[in-house]
């Protein structure tokens, strides 16, 4: 900082060449300009905006999923429905060696206050069939039995996806014939539950796969666990939800037919066919 001497025309304020007027304590200062720098780049910053960009992609690829459990959550938030799915999985991302790494067990694909599933054990068939049962309601919440309980499908490798359509909470299993473009991946699981009210429940981790068949998976924690895990979450928004009100059937036996995932699909992909006779299309 330097003094200026009044001169002629006194001090002077703003910008002057290579020097910034400015009055201090009464006094005329100087100092020299610092241009400011928007977009420095630095390494910390490329890597943010590197494992934004990734996670956004991430959410693209698995849009049918993210945009049929999390688009009302996501406009009581004020946000789209990606960057709904990015925020609540921030815990579930990083970078290794530029790359995005997830840890699968715990991205969250739905939140709301409606009582979850957990998977009890999924068994791949012959041709590309999955077979999944689950415990209808482990928690031990109140729960209605024609909830809808969906699962989706999704194979990291290609970025391809399966969302089932919906069988109910009583049915305790689910039986889906997935596209050929599945076969003999490894797939990550998890099961959702769509309530009579139209809110969700918490998304529920179902495992691992490869999708040749005789391949099976089964819940890796026990149900004590499990309960530990995931009973906080949901009494947290099943509180929200009364503390918020202040006091058709589409049911079928087997969920073959749902909606596609594919790495560069269009915005409205078709439905994948199932085994299903009469089966619902896949909520929009």
């Amino acid at each position: 900082m330097a003094k200026q001497s009044s001169g002629y025309l006194g001090g002077f304020s703003g910008r002057l060449g290579p020097a910034v007027g400015y009055m201090w304590n009464g006094k005329w200062c100087l100092r020299s300009h610092q241009p400011l720098v928007r977009n420095p780049r630095t390494a910390a910053q490329e890597a943010h905006r590197s494992l934004f960009r990734q996670e956004v992609q991430l959410a693209a690829r698995m849009r049918w999923a993210v945009t049929t459990t999390l688009t009302e959550a996501a406009r009581e938030a004020g946000m789209t429905s990606y960057n709904l799915f990015v925020s609540l999985n921030q815990g579930a991302f990083r970078l290794e060696d530029n790359q995005l790494a997830v840890d699968w067990r715990q991205l969250q694909l739905s939140v709301g206050p409606v009582a979850p599933v957990s998977l009890l054990q999924a068994v791949a068939e012959e041709g590309n069939v999955l077979e999944v049962s689950f415990e209808k309601n482990p928690l031990g919440l109140a729960a209605r039995s024609h909830d809808e309980v969906r699962l989706y499908v999704y194979a990291p490798a290609t970025g391809g996806g399966f969302l089932s359509a919906p069988v109910y909470r009583r049915d305790k299993r689910l039986r889906v014939s997935l596209p050929d473009e599945l076969a003999g991946e490894e797939v990550q699981l998890w099961l959702m539950v769509h309530g009579e009210r139209g809110d969700w429940s918490m998304s529920t981790y179902g495992g691992s796969l490869t999708l040749t068949p005789g391949a099976f998976t089964e819940s890796e924690n026990s149900e004590e666990e499990w309960i530990a895990s995931a009973a906080a979450d949901v009494a947290h928004d099943q509180r929200g939800q009364r503390e918020a009100e202040g006091g058709g059937d589409r049911h079928q036996g087997a969920a073959g037919l749902g909606a596609l995932d594919a790495l560069g699909a269009p915005d409205t992909p078709e439905l994948a066919s199932g085994e299903a006779s009469g089966a619902p299309h896949a909520l929009a």
